[in-house]
């Protein structure tokens, strides 16, 4: 992973959204980790959980309230249910 991390701007209004997107979109470090890999553990949790409430429908979580804010986020979201669904089957 050698692509730069540049400075991300707000995709929302903060007065709108509590927290900022986990991976933006137009930035090459993270287009590189919409596959999960290489983001720390607490990014990775965060993505994990908000995977959970938008996935199965539980938008009115406080995590978030309009699903992903950006494409980057929708990619690792889906990565992580894909997982989420292999771990299911696998495991009954």
């Amino acid at each position: 992973m050698s692509a730069s991390h540049r400075v991300h701007p707000d995709p929302y209004d903060p007065a709108l959204e509590p927290r900022d997107a986990i991976l933006y979109d137009d930035c090459e470090r993270c287009d590189e980790q919409t596959d999960a890999m290489g983001l720390d553990l607490a990014k990775l949790r965060e993505a994990w959980e908000l995977m959970n409430a938008v996935e199965h429908g539980r938008i009115g979580n406080p995590l978030r309230r309009r699903g992903y804010l950006t494409a980057n986020e929708g990619r690792l979201g889906r990565t992580l249910y894909a997982v989420y669904v292999i771990n299911e089957r696998l495991t009954r």
